[in-house]
C-alpha cells in the first residue's frame, strides 16, 4: 500500500511539473530581451532541477506548488532559449532575402494563390547588405501568388520575398514570395509517394471532391479538396475530419485493437502500433497527430501491461513533452490549442457527463435483469446506453464527446478565429459513426482501382462514393443552417471567466459524480 500511495504521489508531483512547466514557457514570451541573460538562465536551471528533485523525494504534499515553481523555472529557461533564436530574424525585417526551405504540411492551394510553411530555414539576404547568411529554427509563412505551382510536402525550395514580421506560430512571413527553385527528391518520403499516387488511382474511380474527402480521411490530404467544400467543412464545424485529426488515429487504433484483441493481447498491440505509426508517416507531423501518437501509444501499452493513468496526468505529461520538443507551438500554434483542447473534452469532460447521466433517474432498459457480474465490464457509455432504451453504447460515447470536445475548445476556435460555429454537434453525431466504415470503403476502392480492371473497380467503389457524397452534403447542407460561422471574438476577461467556469462544473461533476478515471482508456 505504501508503495502505491508513493507511484501516486510522485505521478501527481510529475503533473504539478509539468503544469508549471507549460506555465513557465508562457510566461517567458513576455519577458524583456534585457531580462534574460546566460547566467540568468543557468542559475534558474539548477533551481529548477534542484527543486523538482526535492519534491520528487520528498513525500509531503506540501511540496506541491514547490513542484509547480520547480517547473515554472524550467519553462522560463526553455522558452527564454527559444525565443533567443527566434530574434535572429528581426534583423532581416524589411529586407530581401533568399529563403532556402522544405515546405512543411501540404500545400493549401487558394483562390488568392498558394499557401506555404516552410520549415528548416537558411536565410540568404537577396542584396548587398551586410546581414550574415543563417540557419534559423521556426517556420516561415507565405503566399505564392501562382496558383498553377504545383509544390507537395518535403519538396526543397527556394524563394526571394521581403522578410516580414511573424504571427502565431510562425517566426517570420515572406512578402511578395517568388519561387526559384524546387527540388523534389522522392525517395525521401516514400510514404509520401505512395499516398500520392494511391491519389492518382482513386481518382479513377471517383470525382474530385469525393477523392478529396477520401484523402482527407485516410492520410489528412486536402489541397485536392475543393476550396469551397473545405468552407463548408469549415461552417459545418467538420474540418477536423479533413486533417487527421487525433480522431482519426483513434478510430483506427480502437478498430484494430477490438479486431485482435480477442485472439492476442501482444498481436493487437504490435498492429495497432504499426497502424499508428504508418498512418502518421502518411499525414506527416502536426500537433494534433504528435499528441495522439504519443497518447494512443502510451495507451496501449497502459493497456497491455493491465495498468490506467489519470487523465490529467497523462494530459499533462504529453502536453509538457510536446512543448519541451516545440516551445513555439504554446505561443499561437491553433492546432495544439485545439488538439488538447479537444483531448481535455473527451477524456475529462465527456467522461463526467456520462457517469451524471447514468446516474440520473429514469426509464431503465430490458437489459434491467442482467446479473451484476454481466454489467461489471461494460464503460460507463454503454451502461448508459442501456439505461436510454437500447441506444448503441457507440453513439452514446460519440454524442457526449462531440459535445464536451466542442465545449471546451469552443473559447479557442472563437479567440484565434474570431467566429464560432453552433451547428456542429449536429453535423458531427450525423458524420462521426460513419467515419470507420468510410474509411475502410475508401481504402477498399484505392486498392480495387490499383489491382482491379477499370470497370470492376468503379463498381467496388460505389458503396465509398454514396457515403463520401452524404458527408459532402451534410457539411454543405449545415454550412447553410443559422449558427454557422458567427463573427465572434472574446476578450480576455470573458475567455478567463469562461474557463473559471468551466473548471469549476468540472471539479462539480467529480465530485458529484465521483467518477474513476483509472477506469478509462482512450483507446477502449
Amino acid at each position: 500500500m505504501h508503495y502505491l500511495k508513493t507511484k501516486t504521489h510522485i505521478s501527481w508531483i510529475i503533473t504539478a511539473i509539468c503544469l508549471g512547466f507549460l506555465g513557465g514557457v508562457a510566461l517567458a514570451r513576455l519577458l524583456p530581451d534585457e531580462a534574460v541573460d546566460a547566467n540568468r538562465l543557468s542559475f534558474l536551471l539548477v533551481a529548477g532541477v534542484v527543486l523538482s528533485v526535492i519534491a520528487m523525494l520528498s513525500r509531503l504534499r506540501l511540496l506541491v506548488p514547490v513542484a509547480v515553481l520547480a517547473g515554472a523555472l524550467l519553462g522560463i529557461v526553455r522558452g527564454a532559449d527559444t525565443l533567443e533564436q527566434l530574434r535572429q530574424y528581426r534583423q532581416y525585417v524589411g529586407n530581401d532575402v533568399i529563403v532556402e526551405g522544405v515546405v512543411d504540411g501540404d500545400p493549401n492551394a487558394t483562390k488568392k494563390g498558394v499557401l506555404l510553411s516552410l520549415d528548416n530555414i537558411a536565410i540568404v539576404p537577396a542584396d548587398s547588405s551586410n546581414l550574415p547568411a543563417k540557419k534559423l529554427i521556426g517556420r516561415i509563412w507565405l503566399r505564392l501568388d501562382d496558383t498553377d505551382i504545383e509544390l507537395r510536402r518535403y519538396d526543397q525550395v527556394v524563394i526571394e520575398g521581403m522578410m516580414d514580421s511573424g504571427f502565431g506560430a510562425y517566426g517570420a512571413t515572406l512578402q511578395r514570395a517568388q519561387l526559384i527553385d524546387v527540388n523534389r527528391s522522392d525517395g525521401d518520403d516514400l510514404l509520401g509517394k505512395l499516398r500520392s499516387d494511391f491519389s492518382v488511382k482513386l481518382s479513377d474511380v471517383m470525382n474530385e471532391s469525393e477523392v478529396g474527402l477520401g484523402m482527407g480521411l485516410l492520410a489528412g490530404q486536402k489541397s485536392v479538396l475543393d476550396e469551397d467544400v473545405q468552407d463548408a467543412f469549415v461552417a459545418a464545424s467538420l474540418t477536423h475530419i479533413l486533417v487527421a485529426s487525433g480522431y482519426n488515429l483513434t478510430v483506427l487504433v480502437r478498430f484494430a485493437r477490438r479486431l485482435l484483441a480477442k485472439r492476442s493481447r501482444l498481436i493487437a498491440l504490435l498492429f495497432s502500433v504499426l497502424f499508428i505509426i504508418l498512418f502518421a508517416g502518411l499525414t506527416g507531423s502536426s500537433a494534433s497527430m504528435n499528441r495522439a501518437m504519443v497518447v494512443s501509444i502510451l495507451s496501449l501499452l497502459l493497456w497491455y501491461v493491465g495498468r490506467k493513468m489519470h487523465p490529467v496526468v497523462l494530459l499533462s505529461t504529453v502536453a509538457a513533452a510536446t512543448i519541451a520538443v516545440n516551445p513555439i507551438q504554446l505561443w499561437g500554434d491553433v492546432g495544439w490549442y485545439l488538439s488538447f483542447g479537444s483531448f481535455a473534452g473527451v477524456i475529462i469532460l465527456a467522461p463526467l457527463i456520462n457517469e451524471l447521466l447514468a446516474q440520473l433517474p429514469g426509464r431503465q432498459s430490458q437489459s434491467n435483469n442482467n446479473s451484476d457480474a454481466d454489467t461489471a465490464d461494460l464503460t460507463v457509455a454503454a451502461k448508459l446506453a442501456r439505461k436510454l432504451g437500447g441506444i448503441p453504447g457507440s453513439l452514446v460515447q460519440i454524442l457526449v464527446e462531440t459535445t464536451s470536445a466542442q465545449i471546451v475548445t469552443l473559447p479557442i476556435i472563437a479567440w484565434f478565429m474570431g467566429e464560432v460555429s453552433l451547428v456542429g454537434l449536429v453535423t458531427n453525431i450525423l458524420v462521426l459513426p460513419l467515419l470507420p466504415l468510410a474509411m475502410a470503403l475508401t481504402f477498399v476502392s484505392g486498392v480495387g482501382a490499383i489491382i482491379l480492371p477499370l470497370s470492376w473497380a468503379q463498381v467496388i467503389a460505389v458503396p465509398a462514393r454514396w457515403l463520401l457524397d452524404f458527408i459532402i452534403g451534410v457539411a454543405q447542407w449545415g454550412a447553410t443552417l443559422p449558427g454557422a460561422s458567427i463573427e465572434f471574438r472574446p476578450t480576455e476577461q470573458v475567455m478567463i471567466i469562461y474557463c473559471l467556469v468551466l473548471l469549476v462544473v468540472t471539479v462539480s461533476l467529480k465530485i458529484i459524480t465521483d467518477h474513476n478515471f483509472y477506469g478509462d482508456n482512450v483507446v477502449e
